[in-house]
């Protein structure tokens, strides 16, 4: 039988009620109902009192310990040498709850511990190391495969610029070239054209792709600016007036967009050869710009 059940036959073989025995103890009958019924266990020197009081040895409560008549036998033998089976007790195991001999503890401090459940708990911290340790190499390959994605991404962001801007600057040097051999009066024109295409076009064109600061200085320019509000009479010449300045208010809108849009574009091109290479070291380690 079980330390529970035990405690269970004891009571009932002597005619006792859960309240009379939690009396004698100094505990409530709930203390004694959780007993018996497996949820907890007394500690020592409760169950010594107990073993006492029904007049059996302590080591009836250990597993595969004596029924009762046995177990009162043995208590009158103790009782007769002088002894009353406690000697070697040293308590309860915290976690399984049987009685723990001395030499059968892993522990005795803070809690008594017997070896079995210590070698339990080894092995289950060794599992949730294995986990932990799992979690932890998964996490890492996750990190590992998302940094070579963004430096994938980078790469081919990378070389589709590079391979647009080729096939532009190669269309207008070859454009240049044949313009600047059949119109001989502008040569000097075009080949400056040409130099210029090398030169700014191609860089120009490739970070247009990559995004950063070339792109940033473009989409700085092309702003739409705000007009002044219009007085107008309510007549037709008022309207007539209304319909004008509304036309010439926005060509001046259009006109400053183009304006500063081109603009931008140009400081872009002046700067985009002395940034080309920074940002494309970026972009081969996968820096997004």
């Amino acid at each position: 039988m079980e330390i529970n059940e035990k405690i269970s036959a004891l009571r009932k073989s002597n005619n006792m009620t859960q309240a009379e025995l939690g009396a004698k103890l100094n505990v409530t009958f709930q203390a004694v109902s959780k007993w018996e019924s497996g949820k907890s266990y007394p500690d020592f020197e409760t169950l010594s009192k107990m073993a006492k009081i029904f007049g059996v040895p302590i080591s009836y409560f250990e597993e595969g310990g004596e029924n009762v008549t046995e177990a009162a036998a043995t208590a009158t033998a103790d009782a007769f040498d002088g002894t009353d089976g406690t000697n070697n007790v040293i308590g309860f195991c915290k976690d399984c709850g049987k009685l723990v001999h001395d030499g059968e503890e892993a522990c005795t401090t803070p809690v008594i511990i017997c070896k079995q459940c210590a070698l339990r708990r080894e092995n289950v911290k060794k599992v949730q190391e294995n986990e932990q340790k799992l979690q932890k190499q998964q996490a890492e390959r996750a990190a590992k495969a998302r940094q070579q994605a963004e430096v994938d991404s980078c790469k081919r962001r990378r070389n589709k610029g590079l391979i647009v801007s080729a096939i532009i600057s190669i269309a207008l040097i070859a454009l240049f070239a044949v313009l600047s051999v059949t119109d001989a009066e502008y040569y000097i024109m075009y080949v400056t054209f040409l130099v210029m295409t090398v030169v700014f076009g191609y860089t120009f064109y490739a970070q247009l792709f990559w995004g950063g600061i070339v792109v940033d200085i473009v989409l700085a320019g092309g702003k739409i600016v705000g007009m002044p509000g219009v007085i107008f009479t309510l007549d037709l010449d008022g309207f007539i007036f209304l319909i004008v300045v509304k036309i010439l208010f926005a060509i001046i809108k259009m006109l400053i967009f183009l304006l500063t849009f081109f603009f931008m574009v140009f400081v872009a091109m002046i700067i985009s050869p002395f940034v080309f290479v920074p940002q494309m070291l970026k972009l081969n380690k996968g820096i997004e710009l």
